[in-house]
């Protein structure tokens, strides 16, 4: 049913306890078709089990005039299932049997055991038959026993009556029948929807108004025969004439109507072979509408190769997939019994298990009718599987077919007169479809989506289910661009999009929206049970690793779920309340999903808040410098500062950088903030007093985002002629993640600051994706070792494994190494033991303002920088920033 989406939270949806119901739909929604259609079966049988020993199981056999063998009306319901009746109804052909027929003589001559066994016994030797696939044989069986015992029940209620039957046992047939449709019209829709089927329980309405025709007209029919059974058996005969004669004539006025519509069928084939621009669209019209006259399963087109260089081409019109054109296959697929209609070039009926293109068939018979030009044969055309069982393609459907292969073998050769149209037209058709998909992955772009999204949000009823959009965004995805290239970030979204398609229905859209987001449009009932199944699965599946360029690649997703509230809201307005819910996902800790709720947009806001608020920290000097400093660890010599900044917001008071931070790289407020503290950290390294101001030297961290800057040369070449300061006592600290991002540029900036004598460092190395070889090809002068590395100062190898590897790869390199969150003396020594050079962290003072800084002297490497005994330092210190 299609709602409005309730207010109250639905973020917790997926980890709440679900209710009986949803389990149920979830287990069903992750079920195989089969398996559903198996269990649904399963349920008939038990039901068909329940409702006999409780209703039928001690029901008294009816006194009957002569006994009927059971065989006889076993052997009239194969009859029944076989030989099935097709009438044309309002434009449509519909297919009935005359089962209720033995099933209304049954009621009255067999009681209840042996009815079922005559039911399932005929009814099963018809299905055999007819060569049913063993799940449809097992369902359609515990249909009939369902059936059958629904029948007896009901007409069981009325007590048999001595002599001939009366009007109360001719009512109570009637109305065993009618409850005995309705039932297997309703169990018929549902397995069809279990099956993975369009849903067909709007069909019911029409299923039923000709199935209750048709039943009450065999009931009746049934009714005569038992009567003349019961008072006289002798003049059953007189019902063959009136029968035989109604059939007779059906079938005439049948035969008449295919003649009308055969001639139809030829006069429309025609039309569309001269009236259509492009010939592979007239080609697929031409074998849709051959399929639906033909009531076949399939219909097919293979043209011949032409020349050494080119393979077969191969249109296709399905009954229950979508149609193709003009597909490239290796080779006709020609066995001896087709070969033989080749040689001839005659049409002909073959049974085939592959058609001349490749496609499976159902063993069924099939019409093969080759296409034959002037210079030969070009092609074959074949109609195959029809879709009423039990039935055959006769000699006039054959002829059909050669006709309209003769029509096609025409309009086939007369084509390369009209090439350069149908390559117009399809180049138009190319560029349409390009204009709605993204050529990366093939899938619908922004565009398509959002225009399919406003159709259905527009369309959407009260009662009807709710137009849903799930967001997916992929976490970590900017790594893999940044480390392996452009290339395998373009490979692993191929990838996604694939997976993405895998989880999702053919009804449902799914789209990538631009970047690395993606989104899936979908129908689903008020409480989002699919869409929260399916939501679990794309977190689920989208997180396993991906072969990328050699290397298994892991990103997660994080996904908002989003319902519309109604046809008034724009697909705009949904697309935004998903794209709050994904970040409350990725605010939660990524890889799951969240569903809208309107409270979350209060956080959204507040965010927007803050990063509006942040874009004026400067300019309100809220935004301040501290520096931690950077010691000599054999002297105890402060050599450096780490520059680091701090905002004091008005009303939050400190904001932690970590946040402020990522809303700067995300907003592009981290271009004025870094050139704020390049300037203020110059200005202060420059200013500082004593017979440390000339070597001491300022590390500033610089964002990816900075250097990608096209000024950001100029911008540092500025910073050092307005302060004054050397180049040698300036250091660059970058991420591994920022220099591996567009390497070529990012290595020739690098380049020309350390040609100006500018130095390097890598911050927080060995937490990024870097190689030996990327390391050798950039211009680095110092190694940061991250703090993970630095273990806890007692003698465990495994600790410091790291850190000895890191620390003989620099002295390899000659480069400079600081070891980062030095905070007790066991680490300390430890490092010294190991050769480490320099090193930072709370053992040696907090960040804080310049000023506050006291450089300790070379001789007393026992004393912190703040002035403090280093034994005052805690082990439990929090770590370094």
């Amino acid at each position: 049913m299609q709602g409005v989406v309730p207010a109250t939270p639905l973020v917790d949806l997926a980890h709440s306890q679900p209710s009986r119901l949803r389990r149920f739909v979830l287990i069903l929604d992750r079920m195989r078709p089969a398996h559903r259609v198996a269990a649904f079966s399963a349920m008939l049988v038990a039901l068909a089990v329940l409702i006999y020993l409780a209703l039928l199981a001690d029901s008294p056999a009816r006194a009957v005039p002569f006994a009927i063998p059971w065989v006889f009306v076993a052997a009239a319901f194969a009859v029944a299932d076989v030989k099935v009746i097709e009438v044309h109804f309002r434009r449509e052909s519909h297919a009935f049997s005359l089962t209720e027929v033995p099933a209304v003589i049954g009621l009255f001559f067999l009681d209840p055991p042996t009815y079922l066994l005559a039911l399932l016994g005929g009814a099963g030797m018809g299905l055999v038959y007819l060569r049913q696939a063993p799940l449809k044989i097992a369902f359609n069986l515990a249909n009939y026993a369902v059936l059958g015992v629904v029948m007896m029940a009901v007409f069981h209620v009325v007590p048999a009556s001595a002599g001939i039957p009366g009007l109360a046992e001719y009512l109570a047939a009637f109305a065993a029948t009618t409850v005995a449709t309705v039932v297997g019209a309703v169990s018929i829709a549902t397995a069809i929807t279990l099956s993975g089927g369009a849903p067909q329980y709007r069909k019911l309405p029409d299923m039923l108004q000709f199935g209750l025709l048709v039943a009450m007209a065999n009931t009746s029919i049934a009714l005569v025969a038992v009567t003349i059974l019961w008072a006289s058996p002798g003049a059953l005969w007189l019902l063959v004439i009136p029968v035989s004669t109604l059939f007779l004539a059906y079938r005439a006025w049948v035969s008449e109507r295919e003649k009308h519509e055969r001639l139809e069928l030829v006069y429309q084939s025609s039309r569309i072979l001269q009236h259509s621009p492009e010939l592979d669209v007239a080609l697929v019209a031409l074998l849709d509408h051959a399929r639906s006259m033909f009531r076949a399963e399939i219909a097919e087109l293979v043209l011949q190769a032409d020349g050494v260089d080119h393979r077969a081409l191969r249109t296709t019109s399905l009954h229950d997939a979508a149609s193709e054109r003009l597909q490239p296959v290796e080779e006709m697929v020609i066995d001896h019994s087709l070969g033989a209609l080749v040689s001839l070039r005659q049409a002909g009926f073959v049974n085939l298990d592959r058609s001349p293109g490749g496609r499976t068939l159902a063993g069924r018979q099939a019409m093969v009718a080759p296409l034959v030009g002037e210079g030969g044969m070009i092609g074959l055309l074949t109609v195959a599987n029809r879709l009423t069982e039990g039935t055959s393609f006769g000699t006039d459907d054959l002829r059909l077919l050669e006709t309209l292969a003769n029509q096609a073998a025409v309009a086939l050769e007369n084509g390369h007169l009209e090439q350069s149209l149908a390559e117009l037209s399809r180049l138009k058709e190319q560029l349409r479809y390009q204009a709605y998909h993204d050529p990366l992955t093939d899938m619908p772009n922004r565009a398509h989506f959002t225009e399919v999204a406003r159709t259905r949000i527009a369309a959407q009823r009260p009662g009807e289910p709710s137009v849903v959009i799930l967001l997916l965004d992929l976490d970590d995805f900017k790594n893999v661009n940044d480390t392996l290239g452009h290339a395998a970030g373009d490979e692993l979204l191929m990838m996604v999009g694939e997976r993405i398609r895998s989880c999702v229905r053919e009804e449902d859209l799914a789209a990538r929206l631009g970047g690395d987001e993606f989104a899936i449009l979908m129908l689903d009932e008020p409480a989002l049970g699919r869409a929260v199944a399916v939501a679990e699965r794309l977190v689920s599946v989208l997180g396993e690793a991906y072969p990328v360029h050699g290397r298994e690649v892991t990103v997660g997703v994080s996904i908002g779920v989003a319902a519309s509230s109604g046809a008034g809201q724009s697909a705009d307005e949904l697309l935004g309340n998903a794209d709050v819910a994904m970040y409350t996902a990725k605010g939660n800790g990524r890889r799951q999903f969240a569903v809208f709720d309107p409270t979350l947009h209060a956080a959204i806001i507040a965010r927007h808040e803050m990063t509006h608020a942040l874009s004026g920290a400067i300019a309100r000097s809220e935004l301040l410098v501290v520096h931690q400093p950077i010691v000599e660890l054999a002297s105890g010599r402060v050599v450096g500062l780490e520059a680091l900044a701090r905002w004091r917001h008005p009303s939050r008071d400190l904001v932690d950088p970590e946040e402020f931070i990522a809303l700067a790289e995300a907003s592009g407020a981290i271009v004025p903030l870094g050139r704020f503290m390049l300037e203020t950290a110059a200005e202060e390294i420059r200013d500082v007093a004593g017979g440390h101001g000339d070597e001491l030297w300022v590390s500033v961290n610089v964002s990816a985002v900075q250097i990608q800057q096209p000024d950001f040369l100029d911008e540092v070449g500025e910073v050092l002629a307005a302060t004054g300061l050397s180049p040698h006592r300036l250091v660059l600290e970058i991420t591994e993640t920022a220099m591996f991002r567009d390497t070529a540029a990012t290595i020739a900036k690098l380049a020309a600051l350390r040609s100006r004598g500018v130095r390097i460092a890598i911050d927080d190395f060995g937490t990024g994706y870097s190689s030996l070889t990327y390391l050798r090809r950039f211009p680095v002068d110092i190694l940061k070792i991250a703090k993970d590395f630095v273990g806890s100062g007692g003698d465990e190898g495994q600790e410091w494994a790291f850190t000895s590897a890191i620390l003989a790869l620099g002295k390899e390199l000659g480069l400079t190494v600081v070891a980062e969150g030095i905070e007790h003396e066991q680490q300390l020594e430890r490092l010294r033991g190991m050769g480490c050079e320099l090193g930072q962290g709370y053992l040696f003072a907090r960040p804080r303002p310049i000023g506050e800084i006291v450089f300790a002297p070379s001789h007393d490497p026992s004393r912190r920088a703040d002035g403090a005994p280093l034994a005052a330092a805690s082990p439990h210190a929090r770590p370094a920033d």
